[in-house]
């Protein structure tokens, strides 16, 4: 396990946030991911880097999403907000170790938080940080389990796609995104799913795991880890049709199956599922602002995801429609949060021309 850390740690540091010899790193991680952190921390050091290490647990993390006032949530940390100045990259390793469940999650002290957390967000966004948001964290047994996989086979295929090659999904990604920002209508296709949308005038935003200076010109700062993606706001009311996820959709310690989403002039108008379908409808309830308006289109880019995980918007060739938020992405729905769902082998089409076929790239 040591070696795979290291390599992982290495391809963070060496080459998705490139740090070098000045940097000043927090590593925010969760007490199952202290072995990676230590290896992040070693392989700054050896760089010239400075990290400093902060530690969160399940334990604390679910107290304070179940018995704390909300209100106690919302105060922004003004000494982290602080000790923004001098810092210039920033490692989020993401847990918990044992996923939330509909009992131990309240949403408005989730909300809380995020509020209290959106002004250092902002002011990393202004300095420039690099961040780099891990989920290895999420790869558990206790999630194995609960969501009824094969934990070292999902191990083993995340492990994989952290230590890919990025400059390749980089090279994918733009050649698709060239396409995508020439394109006026999209067509997104399989079995159960007929979705046609318009994308004229949007930015296409490409998360390749590499945060460059081009990258940073652009207020690009972060990226998530496993990554492989590219990402596009369509026209808000524009969306037609009927989109059926076939791969299953794993929240609150549930699998939502089968859900499938009706749109009518960009607004979700109708919702079902064959399994879970309690699960959607807390969290859509929970979300705020244009919760009901089309929010994106994701395509996968990562060649070593395979479904299904929690990871499968990465998946190569697949598609991922998600309702909501979407102002990070230069759209007009507020709100805040957003929720996605996979589409796995469509067959997706701009202007009439295919680029996806039943989950291949044919371009």
């Amino acid at each position: 396990m040591e070696s795979i850390l290291r390599r992982i740690a290495d391809q963070i540091v060496d080459k998705c946030l490139r740090i070098r010899s000045g940097d000043m790193v927090t590593i925010n991680a969760w007490h199952h991911m202290v072995e990676l952190a230590e290896e992040i921390a070693f392989k700054c050091y050896s760089v010239g880097a400075v990290p400093l290490i902060t530690l969160m647990t399940d334990n604390l993390w679910y107290k304070l999403m179940s018995n704390v006032d909300p209100a106690n949530l919302s105060k922004t940390p003004a000494h982290v907000l602080r000790m923004l100045e001098g810092e210039t990259v920033c490692i989020n390793i993401h847990g918990p170790e044992t996923p939330p469940s509909l009992r131990n999650l309240r949403p408005e002290n989730l909300e809380a938080l995020r509020q209290a957390y959106e002004p250092i967000g902002k002011r990393e966004k202004e300095l420039g940080i690099r961040i780099a948001d891990i989920f290895l964290g999420k790869v558990t047994p206790q999630r194995a389990e609960i969501y009824g996989l094969d934990y070292e086979w999902w191990k083993r295929m995340i492990m994989n796609s952290l230590t890919t090659d990025y400059e390749r999904i980089k090279e994918i990604g733009e050649k698709i995104g060239s396409i995508l920002e020439r394109g006026h209508t999209i067509d997104i296709i399989a079995d159960g799913t007929n979705l046609t949308a318009q994308i004229h005038g949007r930015e296409v935003y490409i998360d390749d795991g590499i945060i460059d200076e081009v990258d940073i010109e652009k207020g690009r700062n972060s990226t998530m880890l496993p990554t492989g993606k590219l990402e596009i706001a369509p026209l808000e009311e524009s969306a037609e049709g009927v989109v059926s996820f076939n791969l299953p959709i794993f929240s609150l310690g549930k699998r939502i199956e089968e859900l499938i989403w009706k749109f009518q002039n960009g607004k979700l108008v109708e919702f079902s599922s064959k399994r879970g379908i309690e699960v959607f409808k807390r969290i859509y309830e929970s979300m705020s602002g244009d919760k009901d308006m089309i929010g994106r289109i994701i395509i996968g880019l990562n060649p070593e995801i395979k479904p299904h995980g929690i990871f499968d918007s990465l998946i190569q060739g697949s598609v991922s429609i998600g309702i909501g938020f979407n102002e990070d992405l230069g759209g007009r729905n507020k709100g805040s949060s957003y929720f996605f769902g996979t589409i796995f082998r469509p067959t997706v089409k701009i202007d009439g021309k295919t680029i996806i076929k039943n989950g291949e790239f044919v371009i």
